[in-house]
């Protein structure tokens, strides 16, 4: 049981420390949430970005969208346009800035994702399995309550 408790604040220290890229490159994220940033992602990734299509990619309302996309226009983020065929949708670009947020947001994540790909070649492939067999578990429970809140 000691094990158990030391996986349980180990994972807890994990969480709370999730937003510490926020402070990683702060004149570039200077004023950004990490909602923000996500959508900025989002936006940047996708060909005709619009508020239905990054609130299913984020798993997020289309009223939450709405609010962040309005932010991110205010801060001259995001612009907004509509195709000529079609005037009552609107869509999403990245402006100057809002490329470099996402150019940052990605470098970012690479560099955590090579730091913990080195981290987990030093378990055998037996123990990368039992990892992912209970982080799965853990994001099956986790998907099981925002299912039951909806």
């Amino acid at each position: 049981m000691d094990n158990a408790k030391e996986i349980i604040r180990s994972l807890t220290r994990i969480q709370e420390r999730s937003s510490i890229f926020e402070h990683h490159q702060e004149e570039i994220f200077a004023g950004i949430n990490l909602a923000e940033a996500h959508c900025i992602d989002k936006i940047g990734s996708m060909d005709y970005a619009n508020v239905t299509k990054v609130a299913a990619e984020m798993g997020m309302t289309r009223g939450a969208i709405s609010k962040i996309s309005k932010k991110l226009l205010n801060k001259k983020l995001i612009d907004s346009y509509q195709k000529p065929e079609n005037n009552k949708e609107i869509y999403f670009c990245l402006t100057e800035q809002g490329q470099k947020i996402y150019n940052e947001h990605k470098k970012c994540h690479n560099q955590a994702n090579e730091e913990k790909l080195a981290l987990l070649s030093t378990y055998s492939e037996d123990e990368q399995s039992i990892i992912l067999r209970f982080l799965n578990d853990i994001n099956r429970k986790y998907d099981k309550k925002l299912n039951e809140e909806k």
